[in-house]
């Protein structure tokens, strides 16, 4: 059938938006203490709370998968069978597609539901809680890479006649592309198989998910009261940075010394911004993966210079966690305490864009030099791996300092930007950036390699003395603007002000 491949969309576009939804509420899926002391005081039975709150969460679950899939449903049925005459045929594949997406949002949400609870039961509370925030931002990374998926898999399955490829056992979107071929009668014997194991993990993630819910509700939910609300900490939390050597050799003013520790700190504890610069990076992973994956793939020409591709590996991961480092920097992380900054910072020394900088680059540096620098020097030698890696750092930091232009707040510490009526304009200079830094930049590396090796250096020195140039200017316009605590909306219209009062 023709539209596997929008089927196989469908149903992983499905899976994904539910999944991340089902991780962003992992915490509220279970009862905590506040629902404890809601509840437990009122003349309710323990068993009736128990399935009010299973049957709350069944109903959710059902409702944000008919809400993902409703259009879906209609729309896609309607454009495949819009040169059938019959009816009753559009009936049959809106109802079959409606049932495979349907499913399959459904098996995530219990996959996940499984998974949180098995973990609350064989785990203890305090190893779970440190725990939590790493693994949901793993699996939002790979949500993230099923979703780029439906870039590939489809090729496979055109292939499936001949010999099933081992990945695609793996692949839950693919055993509901199955069941879902069984129902509309067009399955042969591989797809049938597949079916089958979607029917299987459907009916397994079922029972699998009440019966660890039961375990964990009785084990967290009965034993609220017991528990206090806070960890104690026997020992000062660890650093990953030597923030003495950050001090004498960085951070060069007592203001970026202490915001800098309370970014780094928000950023990586926050569940919110940790939660979004993962799956800012996660994308920017899956898809410098694969395009590594394609470049390695492809035809490999006679001559020892790397092809362009290759080169934009780092480049396209680079580009995604400094520009959501520069989104997340913009989301609040508690107003009501931003008073302290308010109050010990003086507001017209405005450091905020360096101090940002520099946090972008800690993201950047270690695995620029720890992974990049030595791969590209083994593979292409020394002239051409460490002018790669030069021309990589230049562009960030180039990328950091436009992206980073009237920048004079803390991160976490403002108010959202109004940025509603420029979105689109947003999101169409986001696209055109990675398009330039991604793939016009690498082009531009790989022209310049023609020449002479040395020539990396050259570009990368250019784009240095860029960056250095609009650090000034923009210093020099933020030199007499103070420091933003608090976001104004964009007027509706300007006075002209003639009578300049």
């Amino acid at each position: 059938m023709p539209h596997r491949a929008d089927q196989y969309f469908f149903l992983t576009f499905s899976m994904v938006i539910t999944g991340i939804v089902t991780v962003l509420k992992w915490e509220s899926i279970f009862p905590d203490r506040r629902d404890y002391m809601n509840l437990a005081p009122l003349p309710i039975a323990t068993r009736r709370i128990f399935l009010a709150n299973i049957t709350a969460i069944t109903l959710i679950a059902l409702v944000f998968a008919i809400d993902v899939n409703a259009a879906s449903s209609i729309l896609f049925p309607m454009d495949v069978t819009m040169e059938e005459r019959n009816f009753l045929f559009y009936l049959q594949f809106a109802g079959a597609h409606f049932l495979g997406v349907l499913l399959s949002s459904l098996f995530i949400f219990l996959a996940l539901f499984a998974l949180i609870g098995t973990l609350m039961v064989v785990l203890p509370e305090s190893l779970f809680r440190r725990i939590s925030l790493y693994l949901r931002i793993g699996i939002v990374m790979l949500l993230l890479g099923l979703l780029c998926s439906t870039f590939v898999v489809p090729q496979l399955l055109r292939t499936l006649s001949s010999g099933m490829h081992p990945v695609l056992h793996w692949l839950p979107p693919v055993w509901f592309l199955g069941l879902l071929r069984t129902v509309l009668g067009k399955a042969d014997a591989s797809f049938t198989r597949l079916g089958t194991l979607g029917w299987q993990a459907m009916v397994c993630m079922s029972i699998l998910a009440p019966a660890v819910y039961i375990a964990s509700y009785y084990r967290y939910f009965i034993g609220i009261p017991e528990t206090i609300d806070t960890t104690l900490r026997n020992r000062a939390p660890k650093t990953l940075l030597p923030m003495a050597w950050m001090d004498r050799f960085v951070l060069h003013s007592s203001f970026e010394q202490s915001i800098y520790r309370f970014t780094m700190k928000t950023l990586l504890r926050n569940e919110r911004h940790s939660l979004l610069f993962g799956a800012f990076s996660g994308l920017g992973l899956v898809l410098a993966l694969q395009m590594l994956a394609s470049a390695m793939n492809g035809d490999h020409s006679a001559s020892n210079l790397p092809q362009a591709e290759l080169l934009s590996v780092p480049f396209v991961l680079a580009y995604f966690v400094i520009c959501g480092l520069r989104f997340i920097f913009a989301i609040p992380a508690e107003l009501n305490a931003n008073w302290v900054h308010r109050v010990i910072l003086h507001k017209e020394k405005n450091q905020s864009a360096t101090l940002a900088r520099k946090v972008i680059l800690t993201f950047i540096l270690p695995w620029a030099l720890l992974v990049c620098l030595p791969l590209a020097v083994h593979v292409w030698g020394w002239a051409v791996g460490t002018g790669h890696v030069a021309v990589l750092l230049a562009a960030c930091v180039l990328l950091a300092q436009l992206l980073l232009r009237h920048f004079r707040k803390i991160p976490f510490a403002c108010t959202y930007t109004a940025w509603k009526q420029s979105s689109t304009m947003m999101i169409l200079l986001f696209l055109l950036g990675f398009w330039a830094f991604a793939f016009l930049l690498p082009d531009l590396e790989h022209s310049s390699l023609r020449q002479t090796p040395f020539s990396l250096w050259a570009l990368s020195l250019l784009m240095m003395l860029a960056s250095t140039a609009l650090g000034r200017l923009w210093k020099a316009e933020n030199e007499d603007e103070a420091l933003v605590f608090e976001e104004g909306d964009d007027s509706s219209f300007e006075l002209l002000n003639l009578s300049g009062r």
